[in-house]
C-alpha cells in the first residue's frame, strides 16, 4: 500500500478583482467580480514508505498548496488523496499525530543554535519519544548528508 497516493488533485482559489479607485471600490462591493486561480490541475502520484520526494518548480507552480493539501491545511478543489491512509482534510487530526511538515520560511528555524537542538525542540513540542527523536535525526542526517553540519550553528558554516 502506498504512504501516500493522489488522484487528480486540483485546486483553483476564486480572489476577487477590483477596478482601481473609489469607485471601483464601491462597484466591488454592491457587484463583486471573481477570477480563478488554478494553483494544481490533476495531479496524481503515488509514493512508497521510505522513497524521498523532492517538490521543485517556480514560485507559484503550486509546491505549497500541494503540500498544505496533503497536511489538512487546505481543502482540494477536486481530486482524491490518502496520507497514511488517511484522507488529509477529513482526518487532519489523526494524521497530525504521524507527520511533520515545515515549511521553507527562515523564520521558523534558529540559526544560532545548532540544527541537532532545533530538531530536538521540535521532537519536545511534538511529545516525541526522545529514542524516536533521535531516531528520525539519524535517518535525516543520512538521508539528506547533514550529519556533519547537526552541531554548528548556521552562522558559522
Amino acid at each position: 500500500m502506498p504512504s501516500i497516493e493522489v488522484t487528480n488533485l486540483q485546486k483553483t482559489f476564486q480572489t476577487k478583482r477590483k477596478a482601481a479607485g473609489m469607485s471601483g471600490s464601491v462597484r466591488a462591493l454592491f457587484k463583486p467580480r471573481y477570477s480563478s486561480v488554478e494553483a494544481v490541475r490533476g495531479l496524481t502520484f503515488q509514493m512508497k514508505a521510505a522513497e524521498l520526494l523532492g517538490f521543485i518548480g517556480p514560485n507559484g507552480a503550486g509546491k505549497s498548496t500541494t503540500i498544505k493539501m496533503l497536511t489538512g491545511i487546505l481543502h482540494p478543489t477536486d481530486g482524491e488523496a490518502k496520507v497514511l491512509g488517511y484522507v488529509p482534510w477529513k482526518e487532519r487530526q489523526k494524521l497530525a499525530y504521524h507527520i511533520g511538515t515545515v515549511f521553507g520560511q527562515r523564520p521558523q528555524l534558529w540559526y544560532h543554535l545548532p540544527a541537532i537542538d532545533t530538531f530536538t525542540l521540535f521532537g519536545k513540542i511534538y511529545e516525541m519519544d526522545e529514542r524516536e527523536t533521535k531516531k528520525r535525526i539519524g535517518l535525516l542526517a543520512e538521508a539528506f548528508e547533514i550529519r556533519d553540519l547537526l552541531e554548528t550553528p548556521e552562522g558559522s558554516q
